[in-house]
């Protein structure tokens, strides 16, 4: 996504920013941190311990968005796809800056934003047909491994990669988890 286009993603969700809930107030921050991430690839000296900082925050953010949002029961498909899309602009966002700073192999970012793309083709194709395809639990620990693999990597820790393998594990098992789901749902058509 161009600067320009997440600019303007910002700017709309800015307008609408009042009539979010605080549920989804939170999951919107994850979208403002979203071009936080390209500040890896400066040469400030303090890049690291920055976005150490901005990713702790944005993994925070998509634990208590949901959290709040259940206990304020205001949750709904809205909040979902509002999180869903929070959550893939920032993690795809650090993942390809982390692998044109060379720390992340680019066929692991592929992998994962190929599935990341197919997902929410599905959910857009199942929401058409009116059925909601939620996130599972594995998507959900894909998500959380990889922020500690993020996490890991900017404090230094030798077997970062380790943690990203696992969540990339984690994305090709929750992918065909989404894809038995959708399967599921395009046979109950024909």
């Amino acid at each position: 996504m161009a600067f320009s286009e997440h600019f303007a993603l910002v700017l709309f969700y800015l307008g609408t920013v009042k009539h979010l809930h605080l549920a989804q107030f939170i999951s919107f921050l994850r979208v403002v941190f979203t071009p936080l991430t390209l500040v890896y690839l400066s040469s400030w000296e303090h890049k690291g311990i920055f976005l150490l900082v901005t990713v702790i925050i944005a993994a925070g953010t998509d634990f208590l968005d949901g959290y709040v949002a259940r206990l304020e029961k205001k949750t709904s498909y809205l909040g979902a796809i509002h999180d869903f899309t929070a959550d893939k602009l920032f993690v795809l966002s650090a993942l390809l800056v982390f692998t044109v700073a060379d720390k992340i192999p680019c066929w692991v970012t592929f992998v994962i934003l190929y599935r990341e793309i197919l997902v929410m083709g599905m959910r857009i194709y199942t929401s058409y047909n009116k059925v909601e395809i939620k996130a599972s639990w594995l998507g959900k620990y894909k998500t959380a491994v990889l922020f500690a693999g993020f996490i890991a990597l900017l404090i230094n820790f030798d077997q970062y990669m380790l943690i990203i393998y696992v969540s990339l594990a984690l994305t090709v098992i929750s992918f065909v988890d989404y894809f038995m789901k959708f399967r599921k749902v395009v046979l109950a058509e024909k």
